[in-house]
């Protein structure tokens, strides 16, 4: 019975060896800090999001009204 070629390689089998297709998305990556993000957003969208992310920049947000 013959091996298969797959079989008698050490290195991972890979269906091409090109380069990888056109049609993958993108993958992320990151234009702007956290808090540059959350300085554009209204008040209303900024409740949306949870304390711990958020919190610092509505502490800056208080600070700058009582000024």
């Amino acid at each position: 019975m013959k091996k298969s070629r797959q079989a008698d390689q050490d290195e991972p089998f890979f269906i091409t060896d090109g380069t990888p297709s056109n049609d993958l998305p993108i993958s992320p990556h990151r234009t702007m800090s956290l808090p540059e993000i959350l300085a554009d957003l209204t008040d209303e969208e900024l409740a949306k999001w949870p304390r711990d992310l958020a919190g610092t920049e509505l502490e800056r947000r208080r600070k700058t009204e009582r000024e």
